[in-house]
């Protein structure tokens, strides 16, 4: 147990976490991600099983810091706008003050999703997690359509994570009768939210 919540062991985990996240599983390395931390490249080894398993475990770290974000800003506000809001702000906030932790998510989920998958099981057993109740209490309210919460979650997930995935490509674009400043992050959140809420709202709460 105390290995694990080492120094070095978190210095590990923080150095990785960007070096994957520019370089993915297959272009990062032991010496790059030992130096970027500032330990011995044979401390790896000590802590983690090889590279494959610093990968998973920054997964894990990533994913476990993100959970915890959306859990901190509890209680979520009622009402289908407001709750999917609460949601998708939760998500563009660790995005700007983690974005390369979100790059990491987002390398995950399309290169090795089941990482994400085996990451998300460890946390769902045993434990409540914030977005999950947030969406099962606005479908239990009548304020979203009739559906699992985890469905909810993952399109309201994907939507958000793409859109931020496609913040450099849109910032180059030259849209005719738009300004470059019109696709900033605020113009998506709001476009998100008109999607989600057409999508995942009750016909009650959209009257």
């Amino acid at each position: 147990m105390a290995r694990e919540h080492s120094a070095q062991r978190q210095a590990l985990l923080a150095a990785a976490v960007p070096v994957f996240a520019e370089r993915g599983l297959r272009g990062a390395t032991i010496r790059g991600i030992a130096r970027r931390a500032g330990v011995n490249s044979a401390l790896l080894y000590y802590y983690f099983r090889d590279k494959e398993g610093l990968f998973a475990e920054a997964v894990r770290f990533v994913l476990g810091g993100f959970l915890a974000h959306l859990d901190a800003r509890r209680p979520a506000p009622r009402g289908a706008r407001p709750r999917l809001a609460w949601l998708v702000d939760g998500i563009f906030g660790y995005y700007t003050a983690h974005p390369e932790r979100m790059r990491l998510m987002i390398t995950a989920l399309d290169l090795h999703p089941e990482l994400i998958g085996r990451a998300l099981k460890a946390f769902l057993r045993g434990r409540r997690l914030a977005p999950l109740e947030v969406l099962a209490a606005g479908v239990r309210r009548g304020e979203l359509r009739r559906a699992h919460p985890l469905e909810f979650w993952w399109s309201i997930l994907s939507l958000c994570l793409f859109s931020l995935l496609l913040q450099p490509v849109v910032r180059r674009l030259k849209l005719p009768g738009r300004p470059p400043a019109a696709g900033g992050l605020a113009a998506r959140r709001e476009q998100i939210l008109d999607l989600l809420e057409h999508g995942c709202a009750s016909q009650r709460s959209a009257t």
